[in-house]
């Protein structure tokens, strides 16, 4: 994101952008550790956690996609900022997602908070521990040793996972310690880390009304702070 972000440095939108980029950053690092241990995978080309399922947004979430989106699809940005309406820019669920193509998400690079976090983050219950509720759509992932571990289930094709990891049920977090020696990212700590970046943020808007509005944004602090196009010399400089 330092790429994006760099055309507005030295604004407030500057920190927003580097300390929202930051903390997407630490979400991927524990992601991965988690991801190394975890039972479950999401099956390639699914999406089916975002059909008909459109995300509300922060502000900052909104000018991270915003800025990512001017820098990678410009011309489909300014569309979206010059729509007459939020309905315009969609149908139903989120408008950026396509469900023609294997990916589905045509903003990966500058997707929002909840879209990193689902399926492998988790939350906590009253007793302050976390605890996680693999996604229906999931399916076992190759970790060796997860038998081993204890999880009940078949072993796939001699491997150390198994077939029936109960999509269905929730784990707590000393049952994930003992099955998996890891436990997911924790889903608040990421959202409090989000809303402590402009803490007068606090109603979060649905994305196809909160993106055009970064959009916005962002282009008119772009059209301040961007020096003008020097005038064009003369092609015959001028004698002393």
């Amino acid at each position: 994101m330092i790429k994006e972000a760099e055309k507005f440095a030295g604004t407030v939108i500057y920190d927003i952008l580097t300390a929202v980029d930051s903390l997407y950053n630490d979400i991927d690092a524990d992601q991965k550790i988690w991801k190394a241990k975890s039972p479950m995978q999401c099956p390639d080309g699914c999406g089916s956690c975002c059909v008909h399922f459109e995300p509300e947004v922060y502000e900052a979430e909104a000018l991270y996609l915003a800025a990512w989106m001017l820098e990678n699809q410009s011309e489909r940005a300014e569309r979206i900022a010059e729509a007459d309406s939020g309905a315009s820019i969609g149908g139903d669920g989120c408008v950026l997602f396509d469900p023609e193509s294997p990916y589905h998400c045509t903003v990966y690079g500058g997707r929002c908070l909840i879209c990193r976090l689902f399926g492998f983050s988790g939350d906590h219950g009253k007793d302050r521990r976390i605890r996680w509720k693999p996604c229906r759509y999931m399916e076992p992932s190759v970790v060796a040793g997860n038998a081993a571990g204890g999880i009940s289930g078949t072993p796939i094709n001699g491997t150390g996972t198994v077939q029936d990891v109960q999509t269905g049920r929730q784990y707590g977090e000393e049952e994930m310690m003992r099955l998996f020696g890891a436990v997911p990212p924790y889903m608040g700590a990421a959202s409090s880390s989000l809303l402590a970046l402009n803490p007068d943020d606090t109603h979060p808007l649905p994305l196809r009304i909160a993106l055009p509005a970064a959009i916005k944004k962002l282009k008119m602090l772009l059209h301040f702070i961007t020096p003008p196009e020097p005038d064009c010399p003369s092609p015959h400089p001028l004698s002393a």
